[in-house]
């Protein structure tokens, strides 16, 4: 299996990191190329390899609690990781795929190549899977070529929307790797009917295999409020930056401008690590949300302007006074502190700053400068704001081990994406826990939304007219004034759903006979 990246922080990668466990708890011999830097971490890893063009180095090894086996090998390409869409990576020179020059491409795609030719030799593998629509497949067609290994290609969704459709020449490349494909896995029948859009002549070859959330990790009775207790210390964001934020914002002068703030904001997220759980993340944790008896709406997810967490937050303003909820905010991205700076600016009424947020929103994710979109600021939203940062913790990412077990805590989870989304795997993961989790109404989130929700006398689904923000809130704050019965016994349906139709374990045994030549 192909992978360019880790195996946690973004949807693919986790879901990467699912889908080879759930091959190996079935018995299954995997064989992974990723760029994980701690593979051995991860319980389902029997050994961590490099690999050149010329050989294969073992780094270490361990047992598995599981039946099959799995390496994972890293890939020698030198310190340029190629990306979709821009973020942060430690030891690491980024640049987007649109960024690269021919040569950086050619030579990115080349050691890939002769990475997966020395793997495939090393390891007697029988079939290969691909992730991503570029340049994956590309990558595997080259490298097969000769071999008589057959390959199939799952597209997450990512490098076509945010790479092939952008460029020509990029979606020449998708054609070509795609087209080499035996069969195309699409995580959905939305995601399926898009690349049959881009791509119609290979609309034969290419189905809907949604999911899958591990059941026996993600479900209610994981709840474990011992486990705040690790979420201390660490390179993650502090009370110092917090204090630092609002110092900036307070005294921020009103002849300060977008360059300003966003100098500013930069400044404060280079004090931390973005991908570890902030400091004080397990004493808020308990103290503000799972001591107390308020209902809480989760989120988890990146935080980058395309998943819509502006607009829960703009919701979360209009109903915070009228439910007494409280907002849990999960995740890392480039936007956390534009996105908590328009949290504390509208807590505060700092019109000015709200205003700048919103005319230059993706600026202050590195970015170029737009408005944030489905953002509407006005004299009734300021005025409802206020107060509400006190009810809103952000903690920082929380990895699957923690996140299952404070999951189950929350009432009602959203997923806001205001961009397309291939599925939505994160809805699985709540309903999986037992909470209802409204999606917005669009690509493979209505899809996710149709298949969690599934016998509600409610529509998870939340639509964008008349208003994302205002639906948004009328939604949550009525599934909130339902009786605790009916709350309860939507738990029960959204984790039935969510078990028996999106399982890894039934995804990873088609997944395999597809790549052993199945149909």
């Amino acid at each position: 299996m192909t992978h360019g990246y880790m195996l946690s922080g973004t949807g693919s990668n986790v879901y990467v990191q699912n889908l080879c466990r759930g091959l190996v708890k079935v018995g299954h011999e995997v064989h992974l190329l990723c760029q994980e830097p701690d593979p051995l971490s991860y319980d389902f890893v029997n050994e961590h390899h490099r690999a050149s063009g010329a050989t294969v180095a073992l780094l270490g090894e361990k047992a598995s609690p599981y039946p099959g086996f799995c390496a994972v090998y890293q890939p020698e390409i030198g310190d340029l990781l190629p990306v979709y869409v821009y973020d942060d990576y430690p030891g690491w020179r980024v640049k987007t795929f649109l960024e690269l020059s021919d040569g950086e491409l050619e030579s990115y795609v080349a050691k890939n190549v002769a990475a997966v030719r020395t793997v495939l030799e090393h390891s007697g593998a029988t079939g290969t899977v691909t992730n991503h629509a570029l340049p994956g497949p590309e990558i595997a067609r080259q490298a097969l070529s000769g071999t008589g290994i057959s390959y199939v290609s799952i597209v997450h969704g990512s490098a076509l929307q945010y790479v092939a459709r952008r460029s020509d020449k990029y979606m020449e490349i998708a054609r070509q790797g795609l087209w080499g494909a035996a069969s195309i896995i699409a995580l959905s029948a939305h995601s399926a009917g898009t690349i049959a859009e881009d791509f119609p002549k290979m609309a034969k070859k290419t189905l809907a295999l949604p999911g899958g959330v591990d059941a026996e990790l993600f479900r209610p009775d994981a709840l474990d409020f011992e486990i705040t207790e690790r979420l201390q210390g660490g390179p993650g964001r502090g009370p110092e930056e917090a204090a630092r934020l609002q110092k900036v914002l307070d005294e921020f002068p009103e002849t300060g401008g977008t360059e300003d703030l966003a100098g500013e904001l930069a400044a404060l997220s280079a004090r931390y690590e973005p991908r570890a759980h902030d400091k004080d993340a397990g004493v808020r944790l308990r103290r503000g949300l799972l001591d107390g008896d308020a209902p809480i709406i989760a989120y988890v997810g990146k935080l980058i302007h395309s998943k819509g967490l502006h607009c829960l937050l703009s919701a979360f303003a209009r109903l915070h006074r009228e439910t007494g909820a409280r907002l849990l905010v999960i995740g890392y991205g480039t936007f956390r502190e534009g996105l908590q700076a328009l949290t504390h600016a509208l807590s505060t009424g700092n019109r000015r700053v709200v205003e700048l947020l919103a005319r230059s929103g993706r600026l202050f994710e590195g970015g170029p400068s737009s408005s944030l979109e489905h953002f509407e600021l006005s004299d009734e939203l300021l005025c409802g704001a206020e107060g509400m940062e006190g009810a809103i913790e952000f903690v920082g990412p929380l990895y699957h081990a923690e996140l299952s077990r404070i999951l189950p805590a929350a009432e009602v989870a959203v997923v806001p994406s205001i961009f397309p989304e291939t599925f939505g795997l994160v809805a699985a993961e709540f309903g999986a826990s037992g909470v209802p989790p409204f999606v917005a109404d669009h690509s493979g989130l209505r899809e996710a939304g149709a298949l969690v929700g599934e016998g509600l006398p409610f529509d998870l689904r939340v639509g964008f007219g008349e208003g994302f923000e205002e639906n948004l809130a009328r939604t949550l704050a009525g599934y909130l004034a339902r009786p605790v019965e009916e709350r309860r016994s939507s738990r029960e349906t959204v984790r039935r759903n969510s078990v028996g139709d999106l399982s890894w374990g039934a995804l990873a045994d088609r997944v395999a006979e597809l790549a052993g030549g199945g149909v």
